[in-house]
């Protein structure tokens, strides 16, 4: 353990329980401390949130041959990513984006939230197509504060086709049209990137059949149709429209509200 400023830094915990950070607490508190630093997985991160936690720093890792890798890789295309939300609850959604999407790193210059259709109120935002790493991130976010499904959609780097669905910010299935065009994966990751079509059934409405057939897989983005076009036929089979397009697009949205930064 470090302690500096006032702070502790304790690692990685191994037991987060309220009786086990409980002790904590109170053994740091005679020590003169007054913040706790710790290390989390990702999946934990929102257990520790509910206490009181927000972060403060994030450590990414990677393997030095995948970086060498990626860095020599050139997109095919553009990207463009888009998050639905399972809710009519438009001033929710509103302050949510307003609050959450200016502490993404990368400085988003705007964002558009379209009001509900078929139940879904869609979110599109400048950054997100920029960087579809963030499209998750906002999904998870609305998932989670407006306590809904969400879904993320995204064709990345015009050549995968991706999404993500979450529910209370738990998420519960994931589809990559290339399974490991970012890299080897254990198998187990491998199956999970796989679409779960009777989950998707279950959630947003959607005839599996039509999910599995939309949900296609391959070896290279060579032996797939353009992801956008995959991107599409998920979202019209999941309810969802405005899917196969991004932010730039969204703008142009007769109902759309704009937020401009």
């Amino acid at each position: 353990m470090e302690i500096r400023d006032g702070t502790a830094y304790l690692g990685r915990l191994d037991d987060a329980s309220p009786d086990a950070l409980r002790e904590v607490a109170r053994a740091l508190r005679e020590q003169g401390v007054t913040n706790l630093a710790v290390e989390v997985d990702e999946g934990d991160e929102q257990t520790l949130e509910r206490l009181g936690f927000v972060p403060v720093a994030h450590i990414l890792s990677v393997a030095l041959a995948v970086l060498e890798r990626d860095l020599e890789r050139k997109p095919r295309g553009e990207s463009f990513g888009s998050v639905h939300a399972q809710t009519d609850d438009l001033p929710a959604v509103e302050r949510i984006v307003k609050r959450f999407v200016p502490t993404l790193p990368g400085k988003s210059k705007g964002t558009v939230i379209v009001p509900p259709r078929n139940g879904w109120t869609s979110v599109y935002d400048e950054l997100c197509d920029r960087d579809p790493s963030m499209v998750p991130r906002l999904a998870r976010e609305l998932s989670d504060a407006v306590g809904v499904v969400a879904i993320s959609l995204a064709a990345e780097e015009g050549a995968v086709a991706r999404y993500r669905i979450y529910d209370r910010g738990r998420m519960l299935d994931e589809y990559l049209s290339v399974r490991e065009y970012y890299g080897p994966l254990p198998p187990g990751e491998v199956v999970s990137l796989a679409a779960n079509p009777t989950l998707v059934e279950r959630l947003t409405g959607a005839d599996r059949r039509t999910v599995r057939e939309a949900a296609v897989h391959g070896a290279s983005p060579d032996e797939l149709p353009p992801p956008g076009e995959t991107i599409a036929k998920l979202a019209a089979a999941m309810g969802i429209e405005g899917g196969e397009h991004g932010y730039a697009r969204s703008r142009e949205l007769a109902d759309a509200i704009l937020i401009d930064r």
